[in-house]
């Protein structure tokens, strides 16, 4: 069996090595980056910090060849013809499939601003690569517009590459998706004397200029901005080809499109349980669609993905609800702990900030 993968992250990633442990499989990998799948959350360290290829590559290229896995790069899928069952590609060339998998992520989202087109994002490794050039020219000031955990952990890189940063949050507090009103408070303060960054909460942005962002009541002068605003699945593959998508590209519970030849996983995918954005559940997906292309018959079920952020001094693990029946809250010296349990006493949220001993077994105690 001809197995087909688009897309070279950890969805593509798990994908590839469940499908290839099928006798009979032939699995080829299609990116159109020009390396070898990597962690993608390691971009915004590796800004002010060179990692080995250990931490930043899932695998060598001799793992591939062991494992009889294709990787083509720089190949960047086009279109699908679905009656042929075959993909092509922007060089010119075509490949067939048995199977597809659609692993093919998300972009990053671009607010509707003025100007949008002066800032930067970091969402592949050819954004690294211009963004560490210009940081190699010089020193500067430096705009992140986003309050979120990749928006704080670019932030991070970039005062260590010593620039000056603002964070711009629209909302009125960092993290908004993770934290509760007495953590978000107590991030704000640690920040507040942070050397070299700026926080800017409630603020709206007008407009960008090559040497400025605009916001309603100031001008903020920066050598350069980027956007940290969220990821949007990439879905015009599939779209074009006629499979149905909505916020990603509609799979069942086993990672299958409409077409019963074609899978999707990852960023790309919406499940019967909705959009996730994260690598934990991104490789449970990949690696799901693999099995089940190759012949298998797994389901997807989630679980409660924490998140976890070690930048700007701070320390936060974050899982489940914020708000259920009964919340516990407690913390001394700028530690915060807060459990939430349902009504039948079930842990179903947590947040630490601060002191990280007990998220292990906090976790392995959360339910949905």
């Amino acid at each position: 069996m001809n197995i087909l993968i688009v897309g070279g992250g950890v969805a593509a990633f798990e994908a590839a090595v469940a499908a290839a442990v099928s006798a009979g499989c032939k699995v080829t990998v299609c990116s159109k980056e020009a390396v070898l799948p990597y962690r993608r959350p390691a971009l915004s360290r590796m800004v002010a910090e060179e990692l080995s290829d250990t931490a930043f590559y899932f695998k060598s290229s001799a793992f591939y060849q062991e494992k009889n896995i294709e990787i083509l790069l720089e190949k960047e899928a086009v279109s699908i013809d679905r009656t042929r069952r075959s993909v092509q590609f922007k060089d010119g060339t075509a490949l067939p499939y048995d199977r597809l998998i659609l692993a093919t992520g998300g972009d990053a989202f671009i607010p509707p601003v003025a100007g949008a087109g002066y800032a930067k994002v970091l969402r592949d490794y050819a954004d690294l690569q211009k963004i560490r050039q210009e940081l190699a020219e010089g020193t500067g000031k430096a705009v992140v517009i986003g309050g979120g955990v990749l928006g704080m952990e670019l932030a991070d890189s970039l005062l260590e590459a010593k620039y000056e940063v603002t964070i711009v949050e629209s909302g009125p507090a960092l993290l908004a998706r993770n934290l509760d009103q007495e953590s978000a408070a107590l991030v704000m303060k640690q920040l507040a004397s942070h050397p070299g960054l700026t926080v800017k909460t409630n603020a709206k942005v007008r407009k960008i200029t090559p040497e400025s962002v605009e916001l309603e009541d100031e001008i903020l002068n920066a050598s350069m901005v980027f956007f940290s605003t969220g990821v949007r699945s990439c879905t015009t593959l599939a779209a074009d080809a006629g499979l149905p998508v909505n916020r990603g590209i509609i799979v069942n519970s086993k990672m299958a499109t409409e077409d019963p030849d074609i899978f999707s996983c990852g960023d790309a995918a919406e499940t019967p349980f909705g959009t996730f954005g994260l690598l934990s559940a991104a490789k449970t997906m990949g690696h799901i669609a693999g099995v089940n292309a190759s012949g298998g018959n797994e389901e997807f079920i989630p679980e409660v993905y924490p998140v976890r952020m070690m930048a700007l001094g701070l320390k936060l693990f974050a899982a489940g609800k914020i708000n259920d029946a009964v919340s516990e809250v407690s913390g001394t010296d700028g530690n915060y702990q807060r459990l939430t349990r349902n009504a039948q006493g079930k842990l179903t949220g947590v947040i630490l900030l601060g002191d990280l001993k007990a998220a292990l077994q906090l976790q392995k105690e959360l339910v949905c």
